[in-house]
């Protein structure tokens, strides 16, 4: 196991500074397969919260897969530091675990962990096989598990009646407001985050569709996911 270079190691960040205004996740766990001259590699990818989330994914991963040859890993962090870690787990060295890691890095994912399982298949692959395969594996797994930016953005309570309910949600959703599941009891009520500069909009929307009878008030700074978009 090795410890991501000092260039990569940054000062502690604590995340309600929110001093970073933007960065890139994934959206869910994934799993993919491909096989190599009968090499079984099963890839992993998933968002975590921090180190310790990924010690313990990596020990249910052995656990799943008791009998597999490797149990190759990476992980990226900022929150609640930047760090990460990686292993080639008896693979040559930088074979397995820095090709993944690799993925992460070009990619500009963070918050997130590839781990590859490896079945044996009686075949040796070469140190430039192995290079491929766990890098094909990662990326796919990557793809699979759906990245997306989060951007540091000002959330609102919005209050509204039901009549105007269907309304403000379409016009919120041309103007790029992201928006939280809905809450429906005397009225509606719903989470919407914004770029700051956009304050004024979203309260000209209100008024404008509600007469208004909506209410929005602010509830606090937080990140919102975007999708994100392959170049």
């Amino acid at each position: 196991m090795h410890e991501l270079g000092k260039l990569d190691k940054m000062k502690s960040m604590n995340r309600e500074d929110m001093r970073i205004q933007e960065w890139t996740t994934v959206s869910r766990e994934a799993q993919i397969e491909i096989v190599e001259k009968k090499s079984r590699f099963i890839g992993i990818c998933l968002p975590i919260k921090d180190g310790e989330e990924a010690e313990e994914r990596l020990q249910r991963c052995r656990k799943d897969y008791p009998d597999a040859r490797h149990h190759v890993f990476a992980w990226r962090t900022i929150f609640p530091e930047r760090g990460g870690r990686y292993s080639d787990d008896g693979e040559p060295q930088g074979t397995a675990g820095m090709p993944v890691l690799d993925v992460l890095r070009k990619r500009g994912i963070d918050q997130a962990q590839i781990l590859v399982v490896r079945y044996f298949g009686g075949i040796l692959l070469g140190a430039g096989g192995l290079v491929r395969a766990y890098s094909e594996a990662a990326a796919k797994a990557l793809d699979a598990a759906e990245p997306i930016r989060m951007l540091l953005r000002k959330k609102f309570r919005v209050i509204a009646p039901y009549s105007a309910y269907d309304t403000l949600r379409y016009r919120f959703t041309e103007a790029g407001f992201y928006q939280e599941e809905a809450e429906f009891g005397m009225d509606t009520e719903w989470v919407v985050a914004i770029d700051p500069e956009q304050e004024e909009e979203l309260y000209a929307i209100c008024a404008e569709t509600t007469q208004g009878e909506a209410l929005c008030e602010p509830v606090g700074v937080d990140y919102a996911p975007m999708p994100c978009y392959p170049d």
